[in-house]
């Protein structure tokens, strides 16, 4: 009924009520019909018929074009309202839907009140819904769609643990089959799961070779396979992954409210105890979070959230509460919320701060991430941004321009001492190299500057320059410091590559100091040009080098 009742939904009145009815989707074959109400169901209309055979024995029929599109993506606005029923959901098929409700039941007073305020909810919003709780999505599948349900409820729920007693009697095509493997079990005579159960592995494989005649043995094999995939996945022995439509939260605070909540500070005053509660629940974990997201489930189906961000892991509470409220003033409560939740992800761990050094100032830096937290998540991330480490020997490459949110990314991630035989990755091997280079100066020219310099040739340091018309007479060097060029960066490109850099550290009479290399080498007698004990090529030799002043120290 859902492509049915989601066109009523969206335009009451556009569904009649006392005449038969059907959607209609164009095939390779005409019209086909997709989706019938009960009227016509009862006078014999059914998925899959021709549209002019059904006209010609029921001219009263009304049609109308069916919407798939708008279908899936109404069903996935659904799927994610269910999250107020599981941290995990997703679509399941073109009208179906799955929640992963572990741990969630008792909050309602068990499974059984779970699916009562589950179908409540949806007949509200005129959706007719057949549910099935079972330890795996499969089972939970074929319950749903296939088990026979008491005229009270239209639920059914497998004890736990009972998969295979609960399935014994459903039709085998509920085990999300193919229609062509559904057909060579009909021919076997296997009809029902439970006659599966006791049929060795290969001897079901060689009653379906004996029925297969198109494709030999490999299209009976590969049947085989699949039905014992989806019966293996059906009863828990085989783990079937299930992708959420958003990744399930680390952590996790939840409110149920029996009556729907209208204004703001009835939010305000649930995300205070949320937060409180999620950073407890953080704290004794010795973890913080980067990420936090409030979903408000709204009683129309519907779902509005506010996402935050810290460039720091955090479980202060005031801190994330005050990110927050910043966000909910765009939020629309709509006819009333009824379940909220905090989720927290990209966790790490987070060292405890001693209280009297903190309130002595000793705090800073949580200060300013505080403070960058607020301009990223009011102006964005992109307009926020600073500077951030790259792996790259060349001083003017490396930095690179990064999102405030990724200048800490590292501390997301726990890093502990490599055992001894363990592998040392290209980062970690580089970031130890940067403790053991040279001095660098705080600030660098870009680009740097050209002098003019008079020096010994060819390595010795400059004994005086000339730098924005000022001539400056060097007491004090200390270097050279060579940096090769990443010559794999300008294969192919045209012009001639960047030489090999020298790099000293010079002070002048007034005390100033000063960053300057030498690109390129000068050729002597001892260095001929094309001397292969060199490990610098034959034009960078013979260009005569260039001097330039890179970056002046503090």
């Amino acid at each position: 009924m859902w492509p049915i009742e989601r066109i009523e939904r969206r335009k009451p009145g556009s569904v009649p009520k006392s005449a038969p009815f059907a959607l209609v989707e164009k095939g390779a074959h005409g019209l086909r019909i997709t989706a019938v109400n009960k009227i016509a169901a009862r006078a014999g209309v059914a998925v899959g018929m021709a549209l002019p055979d059904v006209r010609a024995a029921l001219p009263a029929l009304v049609v109308r074009p069916a919407e798939a599109a708008n279908d899936a993506e109404a069903l996935l606005t659904l799927a994610g309202w269910l999250g107020r029923y599981g941290p995990a959901t997703n679509i399941d098929g073109p009208d179906g839907a799955w929640v992963d409700a572990t741990g969630v039941p008792h909050l309602f007073g068990g499974e059984a009140q779970l699916c009562a305020d589950l179908a409540v909810r949806l007949a509200r919003l005129g959706i007719t819904a057949r549910i099935g709780i079972a330890d795996t999505l499969g089972g939970a599948h074929a319950l749903a769609r296939f088990g026979v349900r008491s005229s009270k409820h239209p639920w059914i729920i497998a004890a736990s643990g009972d998969a295979e007693t609960a399935l014994h009697g459903l039709p085998a095509s509920s085990l999300r089959l193919a229609p062509e493997t559904v057909r060579l079990l009909t021919r076997l005579g296997l009809k029902r799961i439970g006659q599966l159960y006791g049929i060795p592995r290969a001897a079901l494989a060689a009653r379906f070779r004996e029925v297969v005649r198109k494709g030999g043995r490999t299209t009976a094999d590969a049947t085989a396979a699949e039905l014992l995939l989806r019966l293996d996945q059906a009863l828990g022995v085989m783990r079937e992954p299930r992708p959420a439509l958003l990744p399930p939260p680390q952590a996790l605070s939840r409110l149920v409210f029996s009556e729907p909540l209208l204004t703001a500070e009835g939010v305000e005053q649930a995300l205070e105890q949320l937060a409180d509660s999620l950073m407890a629940k953080l704290a004794a974990q010795g973890l913080g979070g980067r990420r936090f997201r409030l979903a408000l489930y709204r009683t129309d189906g519907t779902v509005a959230e506010a996402i935050v961000g810290t460039s720091r892991p955090s479980r202060d509470p005031v801190h994330v509460r005050r990110l927050m409220v910043e966000r909910l003033a765009g939020l629309d409560a709509g006819f009333g919320i009824d379940v909220i939740t905090l989720e927290a992800a990209h966790l790490a761990p987070v060292e405890d701060i001693q209280i009297g050094l903190e309130a002595a100032g000793m705090a800073g830096d949580d200060d300013v991430a505080a403070l960058v937290d607020r301009f990223v998540n009011c102006l964005g991330s992109s307009r926020v941004r600073t500077w951030g480490p790259r792996a790259s020997h060349i001083p003017e490459r490396a930095e690179v321009w990064q999102s405030a949110m990724d200048a800490h990314l590292e501390t997301t991630q726990e890093r502990l001492p490599p055992a001894k035989g363990d592998a040392v990755s290209k980062e970690e091997a580089y970031c130890a190299t940067l403790h053991q280079l040279p001095r660098r100066p705080p600030f660098l020219l870009s680009p740097p500057e050209p002098i003019a310099v008079i020096a010994e040739i060819p390595e010795g340091a400059p004994q005086q320059f000339i730098w924005r018309r000022v001539s400056r007479r060097i007491v004090c060097s200390e270097g050279p410091e060579r940096v090769a060029p990443e010559w794999w960066r300008h294969i192919g490109s045209a012009g001639p590559s960047p030489g090999t850099r020298d790099y000293y550290r010079l002070e002048d009479v007034t005390g100033a100091r000063y960053w300057v290399f030498r690109e390129g080498l000068y050729a002597t007698e001892d260095r001929e040009i094309g001397d292969a004990d060199d490990d610098v090529s034959a034009d960078e030799i013979a260009v005569t080098p260039r001097w330039f002043v890179h970056g002046l120290f503090g």
